[in-house]
């Protein structure tokens, strides 16, 4: 694996799941605010776009109200 940019974070896990299912849960907007955020946290707002140059924007609110955004943009393709 090469990394071009030092500030690049890689994360790795490995699931016991079929691949299908870990699919639609990182990709399906509906799936993906059932399990975003630490434990008692919410996702209210999770909007996903795969196209190369499409973005994402998630939402995880805390159990006080605090929302917490997060955004990007998809850069490549697999």
């Amino acid at each position: 694996m090469t990394i071009e940019n030092t500030n690049d974070l890689i994360i790795t896990r490995i699931f016991d799941a079929p691949r299908e299912l870990v699919w639609k849960a990182w990709t399906e907007p509906e799936r993906t605010k059932s399990w975003w955020g630490p434990k008692d946290f919410t996702s209210p707002v999770s909007k996903i776009d795969l196209r190369v140059g499409g973005k994402y924007l998630n939402c995880m609110r805390s159990p006080d109200g605090k929302d917490f955004w997060s955004k990007g943009e998809q850069r490549f393709s697999s």
